[in-house]
């Protein structure tokens, strides 16, 4: 909950929350070690050097950029509507002064008639009864928007933004492949039973990757933090760790995290560790392509940068290792060039992205877990279904502008009729509930057909 530094201990911190770097780092004795972080190691000893209210994690929580969001503007909506009743009087006044010249006995029946059938509803019921429909469909499929103005930002986007780490890959799973002398089912019994005795991320993700094998006792267990494990089973000796552990010495950066295996004092190979990409994320990326502007901003490291950048293709703009300040400025250059802007994160270091965006979107594997404040909570087994929700929200614009046509077209006869005269304020006040009415049923039928259309519903 603080800034400290480390006095005794080996740390392996995961900063993941607040940078999205998915990997632990490594600090030493005298390092600082800020608020935010968590230790997968030992236990530490430390001296807090700032209070919390001073920390870095209370400093970036704070930040006015991490917390305005800019009003959003008028929705198309208004801008269709707001002429309506000064419409709507002159055509009154006008009718008035004709009738006043020609028969001022149809005065009063041509302007009451004028001024009941006139239906502004339909204008206001069109939007609300989409939307809220499409919301409705939205929260069944576990996408979670925040008001109906998203809706239409939705809509409008032109560039997607992803975050890399929980965003587009897994946190929970982690890929894993193994380089070097095959392994016998024996062998690999022997190393679930080891990666078994040790907390580390590296280690857990390991013994998981060879769930069926049962764990076989392990004597003289030694960990040494930071580095690797070793202990003796069935009386072979194993070990496990960094190549400088089992090497002795370090080698060339990888773009992944490895860890060396030697069983018997002879070197077997390595592990390779990596983040599982979401269900579907390739197909996703080949579904937005022609029609957006696709990029990724992540507090990563470019481990992954040639896989991603063939994906989301060659005019995508990819950025690793960047600050949550850096995102944020991201998106604004973005948004300078007249861009609107989706973009989807998933913890703190995204959170001014998400809020400086026209639509920010947090991804979640758990409702129950921190969601920094966005626009829209998608939950991580719905990602591949983006395309599909945006393509819908879409359509919802369209189905809302139908029905201003049928509302226009409505009022234009409606009034016609009771500019001459021959529409009476009764019949006028029974056709203006049943526009209403035939609203609602456009709406809310239209968007129900198309959400069954789309597998949404």
């Amino acid at each position: 909950p603080a800034d400290a530094i480390l006095f005794y201990g080996k740390a392996s911190i995961d900063y993941s929350f607040v940078t999205g770097e998915s990997l632990p780092v490594e600090k030493g004795i005298g390092e600082i070690i800020y608020a935010g972080g968590k230790q997968v190691g030992a236990a530490l000893e430390m001296e807090v050097v700032k209070e919390v209210s001073q920390s870095y994690l209370t400093q970036l929580w704070n930040n006015d950029a991490f917390r305005a969001k800019e009003e959003k503007s008028h929705s198309f909506i208004h801008k269709l509507s707001r002429y309506f009743t000064w419409i709507l009087f002159s055509i009154a006044t006008l009718c008035s002064i004709y009738w006043s010249i020609v028969d001022s006995s149809k005065i009063m029946n041509a302007l009451t008639a004028v001024l009941i059938v006139a239906c502004p509803c339909s204008l206001l019921l069109s939007a609300t009864f989409t939307n809220g429909n499409l919301i409705r469909i939205f929260n069944r499929n576990k996408f979670y928007i925040k008001n109906a103005a998203v809706l239409e930002d939705l809509a409008d986007a032109d560039t997607i933004v992803f975050d890399k780490t929980g965003t587009i890959t897994q946190n929970k799973h982690t890929g894993i492949s193994f380089e070097g002398d095959e392994l016998s089912p024996y062998e690999e019994q022997l190393i679930r039973s080891l990666s078994a005795q040790s907390s580390h991320p590296l280690s857990l993700a390991i013994s998981n990757h060879y769930p069926h094998h049962p764990l076989l006792h392990c004597s003289e267990f030694n960990e040494i933090p930071g580095k690797g494990i070793d202990a003796l089973i069935l009386g072979e000796n194993i070990r496990m760790g960094s190549d400088q552990f089992i090497l002795g010495e370090k080698q060339v950066e990888g773009i992944n995290s490895k860890v060396f295996l030697e069983i018997n004092s002879k070197l077997r190979g390595y592990f390779t560790l990596h983040n599982d990409y979401r269900n579907g994320f390739e197909n996703l990326v080949n579904a937005l392509k022609p029609h957006y502007h696709l990029a990724l901003i992540s507090g990563d490291n470019a481990a992954q940068k040639d896989y991603l950048q063939n994906v989301l293709g060659e005019a995508a703009v990819l950025g690793f290792q960047q600050s949550p300040e850096d995102k944020l400025h991201f998106i604004a250059k973005l948004q300078s060039k007249n861009n609107k802007v989706i973009m989807l994160g998933d913890g703190l270091n995204d959170a001014g992205a998400l809020r400086k965006s026209d639509v920010g979107i947090a991804v979640s594997d758990s409702t129950n877990n921190f969601s920094p404040a966005c626009d829209a909570l998608l939950e991580g087994s719905q990602f591949a279904s983006l395309k599909k929700f945006i393509d819908f929200a879409k359509s919802g614009k369209k189905i809302i502008y139908g029905s201003f046509v049928l509302s226009i077209l409505y009022n234009f006869v409606g009034l016609s009729f009771a500019a001459q005269g021959n529409l009476s304020p009764m019949v006028a006040a029974i056709l203006m509930p049943a526009s209403s009415l035939s609203i609602l049923l456009f709406t809310v039928g239209l968007s129900t057909v198309i959400a069954k259309k789309k597998g949404l519903l």
